[in-house]
């Protein structure tokens, strides 16, 4: 594998001098002052870069600045003559290893530098890999353990929820917990609702988009920058997930597990939801019931008031013996008492009514 290499050096002779130094293994580039080192930089990516201090339009030290603001920092070495120490502090502070006198330059030194330099640099550039590489595993078992821990909490939160307000109010906070924008659309007993938020409906764009996704039935579907995840009653519209594929995987793997539970608890809430109506409808049928029954409690104590008083008003105007009117009296409280205990009977419907409507009630809470 060939070194890469730049000579800045305005003095031909040396600068030739240093390329047969370095021999084979180097792929050489030669520049002679600062504007042509400068443009070749920007061009290209070198493994060794040698530099001159003083050059026909600059110093050197231009170019170590302009390499030191690159991606990765080649192996600097300045050839010069100086032996002004200021100087030689700037040079190291600009990403200088060293610094060669060149009115004493040996090849053998130089070679043996730069050797040198690359083995540190290969190791240290190996270090540097490896901690990368580490610590994105970390950040990543990080990142995976917080979005399966959010979708977990999520997951219960929805699992408790009592109605489809609360509901569609955990849906949304977890989203905003994975920093996610998303439109979602449910099948409440087949009516159809969509929201943008917790309070706001999806806009008709959004709307149309979710009517076509859940028509399709894929439970992961994408069209364009926009994600569908969905079962049969739920399809969430997410509009920012990371185009980073593993990111996106992991998102779309924790989401199609929560849509899974959620749709579990929607049904839940749906049957509820019915079984509420239908215990509202006995409940009104109940009452309509009570309210006939103590009408028609009401009317068997008036006629057996209003027959007591007929009763009364024949027995003195009739002409009757003792046998006579004591047969007639037993024959009137055996019809009265037959009113008295269809009351009764009507009264004890009534409380039995009412003990079902507090059974029914208590269904209701």
């Amino acid at each position: 594998m060939s070194i890469s290499a730049l000579i800045v050096e305005d003095d031909i002779c040396l600068n030739d001098l240093i390329s047969l130094s370095l021999g084979e293994g180097y792929k050489i580039d030669k520049a002679f002052t600062v504007k042509q080192a400068s443009e070749l930089i920007l061009e290209k990516k070198y493994d060794v870069v040698l530099l001159d201090y003083y050059l026909p339009d600059g110093v050197g030290i231009e170019i170590s600045n302009l390499l030191k603001s690159q991606d990765t920092l080649p192996i600097i070495i300045f050839v010069s003559a100086s032996d002004d120490l200021d100087i030689k502090m700037d040079a190291f502070n600009s990403g200088a290893i060293e610094w060669i006198d060149k009115t004493n330059f040996q090849p053998a030194i130089l070679t043996h530098k730069i050797d040198f330099a690359l083995k540190i640099k290969n190791s240290f550039d190996a270090i540097r890999q490896a901690e990368k590489s580490s610590n994105e595993v970390v950040f990543a078992a990080m990142s995976d353990s917080f979005v399966w821990g959010t979708t977990a909490k999520a997951i219960q939160s929805s699992l408790l929820s009592q109605n489809i307000n609360s509901f569609i109010n955990t849906i949304f906070k977890y989203f905003n917990d994975l920093d996610l924008i998303a439109s979602i659309a449910i099948n409440e007993n087949q009516h159809l609702s969509f929201w943008d938020s917790p309070t706001d409906g999806a806009t008709g764009m959004e709307e149309d988009l979710l009517k076509l996704a859940m028509q399709t039935g894929k439970r992961i579907l994408s069209v364009g920058r926009r994600n569908f995840i969905q079962t049969e009653n739920i399809s969430f519209l997410v509009k920012n997930i990371p185009e980073d594929e593993i990111k996106k995987g992991q998102l779309l793997d924790v989401l199609a597990a929560f849509v899974e539970c959620a749709e579990s608890q929607l049904n839940a809430l749906n049957k509820d939801k019915i079984k509420q109506l239908y215990f509202c409808k006995i409940e009104s049928e109940l009452n309509q019931i009570k309210k006939q029954m103590k009408n028609f409690t009401e009317e068997t104590n008036k006629i057996h008031t209003e027959q007591s008083l007929i009763f009364f008003e024949v027995f003195s105007q009739l002409q009757l013996t003792d046998k006579e009117e004591l047969n007639l009296t037993e024959v009137t409280e055996r019809t009265l008492l037959k009113f008295e205990q269809m009351a009764d009977s009507h009264l004890n419907i009534i409380a039995s009514l009412d003990d079902v409507m507090q059974d029914f009630q208590k269904q209701l809470k």
